[in-house]
């Protein structure tokens, strides 16, 4: 059976081995990959993840730094693994404190082969309306060009981690309403904003956001994949997050779904996301 998984990262070598240097000087970084235990991979680990785990083409990106000559490296990266393999569909991220700079790297990779842009995440700061009119720019020229952006979204309640920040869900609807014609991937479930969809004034502004599954197993309980494959079944991404998962953590529970439901999630809703089939 086909796999896609629409969210995993990787990192340039040098980066991996400068981790605790740049931790130093970027705060948001820090946040998620000072601690030597949080895994990062390069190409290799997510070449060797994509051949052990039968995974026939993966949405890949790195990170969203503070520091811009680390983004505009890191999408090198990211593009160049993708002109050379095949299976790699690449994402880039771009510098969020500056929207004239954020333009000019996004058109930029898009002229060598980005395929989307994410994941776009504000770890440090939070989600709210500074940060939203940050990715006015940003969203209409992904819009303009037919490429979704991949939007960090964490839920507000439960367990405490790292990275995790406070959002504020109405400017996230607020972004999604003010670029009608753009297709949005909202990680983690949309940080639970999935659920809001019984309102129908949501659900209508919604109509091209896809949702991701990147570590849900960590977030919520198994039930929650009858919850996508009943209520938003075309509109679920399987993402594994990886390093931090992989698709073994998913597959049983996936496994369970009926055959249509299991195969939308697993790569029909990316294929047509991402306009292959």
């Amino acid at each position: 059976m086909p796999v896609i998984d629409a969210h995993t990262h990787v990192f340039p070598p040098d980066v991996i081995a400068r981790r605790e240097t740049i931790a130093k000087i970027d705060a948001r970084f820090a946040l998620l990959y000072a601690n030597p235990r949080a895994r990062m991979v390069d190409a290799t680990g997510i070449n060797e993840y994509l051949e052990t785990q039968g995974i026939e083409q993966a949405v890949v990106t790195s990170f969203p730094f503070t520091d811009a000559s680390l983004v505009r490296a890191c999408n090198d990266y990211v593009l160049e693994l993708a002109r050379t393999d095949t299976r790699v569909i690449p994402f880039v991220t771009v510098d969020m404190e500056d929207e004239t700079s954020a333009r000019d790297e996004a058109e930029r990779c898009v002229r060598f082969g980005a395929r989307g842009i994410g994941e776009i995440a504000f770890y440090d700061t939070g989600y709210g309306k500074r940060e939203r009119e940050k990715l006015l720019v940003v969203g209409a020229y992904a819009a303009q060009q037919g490429i979704p952006v991949m939007i960090h979204v964490n839920e507000q309640v439960g367990h405490a981690y790292q990275g995790k920040t406070i959002m504020d869900l109405q400017e996230i609807l607020s972004f999604i309403e003010a670029h009608p014609d753009l297709t949005v991937i909202l990680s983690h479930l949309g940080g639970g904003l999935c659920f809001y969809e019984f309102m129908p004034e949501v659900r209508k502004i919604f109509s091209r956001v896809y949702y991701d599954l990147a570590a849900v197993p960590l977030l919520y309980s198994s039930e929650v994949y009858d919850f996508v494959a009943r209520y938003i079944p075309d509109r679920t991404l399987f993402g594994s997050d990886f390093p931090l998962l992989s698709y073994r953590k998913y597959a049983e529970d996936l496994g369970s779904l009926d055959d249509e439901a299991r195969d939308k999630l697993l790569f029909r809703n990316a294929r047509r996301m991402l306009g292959n089939g």
